[in-house]
């Protein structure tokens, strides 16, 4: 139960399973018309769409695997509701609980923690309203994380519904500057999605 998975060009989560294995999923954070069914000839599949493969997406054992070197890590994102997606998914994937993702103060950021420990920060240059958000605040004082653009965490987060319209309002808003090195490249395994249909 639970489980995130890619087909078909959506996230689904496992919502009916058993010993025998998934039975019934539904596009992840989406209503239940979205549902689908797993198994050819299940009950589900008389009524539901069947989805007959997909592909797991990697989980976090550890709250702690967002993070590096014991410090929180840092992504800053073109929009608001990516900034936020990418929060949920992050959460979303850690095995153990207690996670959970909140506003980060007055920041324009999204912080995936436990309510003691920050363990990823998720800054956006654009609101949900349009506006341009004030991340001067990441150059004023010393930071005890080193802010990354969007594009250097881990590849899954290209399967956000999102992704692409962000990326394309990115280059007409404002360019992106690089505010830092290499991203962490051993969190995850990262997914290539498969070529859109046509």
């Amino acid at each position: 139960m639970g489980a995130l998975f890619w087909a078909e060009g959506r996230i689904y989560q496992v919502i009916e399973a058993s010993t025998g294995g998934y039975h019934k999923a539904r596009e992840w954070r989406k209503s239940e018309s979205t549902d689908v069914a797993l198994v050819p000839g299940s009950f589900p599949s008389r009524y539901l769409p069947l989805v007959r493969r997909g592909r797991v997406l990697p989980v976090y054992r550890s709250r702690l695997d967002l993070t590096r070197d014991d410090r929180a890590t840092c992504f800053i994102f073109p929009t608001e509701a990516l900034a936020l997606d990418a929060a949920y998914l992050d959460v979303a994937l850690i095995i153990s609980p207690g996670a959970y993702v909140r506003n980060q103060g007055q920041e324009p950021a999204f912080a995936a923690t436990d309510g003691a420990h920050v363990f990823r920060l998720y800054y956006y240059r654009q609101s949900v309203n349009g506006r341009q958000t004030d991340l001067s605040a990441l150059q004023a004082r010393p930071l005890p994380f080193r802010p990354q653009p969007h594009t250097e965490g881990p590849g899954y987060w290209c399967l956000l519904p999102g992704w692409m319209e962000s990326l394309a309002s990115q280059r007409t808003t404002q360019t992106m500057r690089a505010v830092g090195a290499a991203a962490n490249e051993d969190t995850l395994p990262h997914i290539v999605p498969p070529p859109r249909e046509r």
